[in-house]
């Protein structure tokens, strides 16, 4: 005989995901919810299958898996599972199995329909309130630090929800790193867009023949899979390694427009950062600092009209991060790569109509005043995470030869050999890249170049290990 709604209620008032329920809404929940058990092995979720229902634990231990890799562990009574799939209304991201008999509490979505009007809309909004909990709930036991709780539940929820807005696309992801494929279907399956995933060229090979892509994205060390890629536009380059050693690796994958790296140890940044690409060129849109911090951020926008601005402009966006917090630190190298951006912006971005640099001969201490098609947009912002200042000029003369040769030249001791005669030989480019953290190319060739560097505010970082990425669009 079943438990009466009563005593059903009473147990789900200990589960954290009714903690904020009425009794009397908790209640009508009670009488949709009834006992289910599973023995061992049991499936009580499959990837790929539609569900409607929600599971809670109330006894046992179950396993998450994607694509045979154990992601979590389900073992705390009130362990919420198929709560994505209901909310978001699609397929099953992963598998749940029984690791020992388990006893659940199974709620049919489809009842949500008898909850009575005048608390529908509220418990609905419960509903999203709890899912974006759980899911970062999620990250954190598939061992990310529990300092990423917030990060997950406010700036990978947003990362999803922009790449909801691709629609329907599809993505081969190659990576010869299993625990990193998992993570990232699990991140993605839930956003709409279809991912499928290969561990070897091999496998990848075959799934490109047999499917059409919007975009595949593949590790370095399957950089031979972008020979059987019809469209190489669509192809991203994910690399590990500093900058250094990565520069023989881009000299060899110079056809490849799009490339990103990623730090192995941390995983939240890594999928963070996988989310924010696919959302980029899926919709087909790749400017824009906001993308990288939070949404709601303050982000601050100035003109650049001239060579004697730039003190200003920089002294300007010191006194604001300085309002902020933000250490001296940290502000001292954001002011020596802004002056950078800003010096490339001024003297080496300008080109006349056939594409001739108009400033690039003088010496950076000649005064230039910029015509306002010439001018630059700077803009920088902090999310509490994040520190980001960017600057996008409308010429899109930088090209993936100049940022390789570049770096290479200057990472060998050559800085300057390259061109003799440009005022900056190529050193702000190298000065940019090795102050940030992270720096950003986004160039959409004789129209726009965007450069954004981002700064990790954390005060417990490891030993500094700057990093690049760019996209070639069009």
């Amino acid at each position: 005989m079943g438990l009466h709604p009563v005593e059903i209620a009473k147990e789900l008032r200990n589960f954290a995901f009714f903690k904020t329920f009425s009794d009397e809404m908790l209640l009508q929940i009670a009488t949709m919810t009834v006992e289910k058990h599973f023995h061992v092995s049991d499936y009580i979720l499959r990837e790929g299958e539609i569900n409607t229902k929600l599971y809670f634990l109330r006894t046992g231990v179950a396993e998450i898996t994607l694509e045979n890799e154990v992601v979590a562990i389900l073992q705390t009574m009130g362990d919420v599972m198929g709560e994505m799939s209901v909310v978001l209304k699609r397929p099953v991201t992963s598998s749940i199995v029984a690791k020992s008999d388990v006893s659940v509490f199974v709620i049919d979505s489809d009842h949500f329909s008898h909850v009575p009007q005048k608390d529908f809309d509220k418990f609905n909004s419960l509903l999203y309130r709890v899912y974006s909990t759980v899911l970062a709930d999620r990250l954190i036991r598939t061992n990310e630090k529990a300092r990423l709780f917030e990060i997950a539940n406010r700036e990978l929820f947003e990362a999803q929800a922009s790449l909801e807005k691709a629609g329907d696309k599809s993505v081969l992801l190659v990576d010869t790193d299993r625990k990193q494929l998992v993570l990232a279907k699990m991140a993605v399956g839930s956003s709409g867009v279809r991912m499928d995933i290969a561990s070897d060229v091999e496998s990848a090979k075959q799934l490109l023949l047999l499917n059409k892509y919007d975009l595949v994205v593949f590790d370095d060390t399957c950089s031979e899979i972008a020979d059987s890629i019809t469209d190489i536009k669509k192809a991203v380059m994910i690399t590990s390694k500093r900058v250094q050693e990565n520069i023989p690796i881009l000299k060899k994958n110079q056809k490849i427009n799009n490339l990103i790296t990623r730090d192995i140890e941390d995983k939240q940044l890594t999928i963070k950062t996988l989310l924010t690409t696919l959302s980029k060129l899926l919709n087909n849109d790749v400017f824009g600092i906001e993308k990288y911090l939070s949404w709601g951020v303050d982000i601050q926008a100035k003109k650049v009209t001239a060579s004697g601005e730039r003190m200003r402009l920089k002294d300007e966006m010191v006194t604001y991060f300085k309002r902020l917090g933000i250490r001296n630190t940290i502000l001292e190298k954001m002011y020596l790569v802004t002056e950078e951006l800003l010096m490339n912006a001024i003297y080496d971005a300008p080109t006349d109509k056939s594409g001739k640099a108009l400033y690039n001969h003088l010496s950076r201490k000649t005064e230039v005043a910029l015509d306002s098609n010439l001018q630059s947009i700077i803009k920088y912002g902090c999310d509490g995470i994040y520190l980001a200042v960017s600057v996008t000029d409308p010429f899109g003369s930088l090209t993936k030869d100049i940022i390789i040769k570049y770096l290479d030249s200057c990472y060998a001791g050559n800085a300057g050999s390259l061109n003799t005669g440009k005022g900056g030989a190529g050193r702000g480019l190298h000065q940019i890249v090795e102050n940030s953290d992270l720096t950003i190319f986004n160039v959409k060739p004789g129209q726009r170049t965007e450069v954004i560097s981002i700064f990790f505010t954390e005060t417990n970082k490891n030993e500094p290990n700057p990093s690049f990425h760019y996209f070639f669009n069009g």
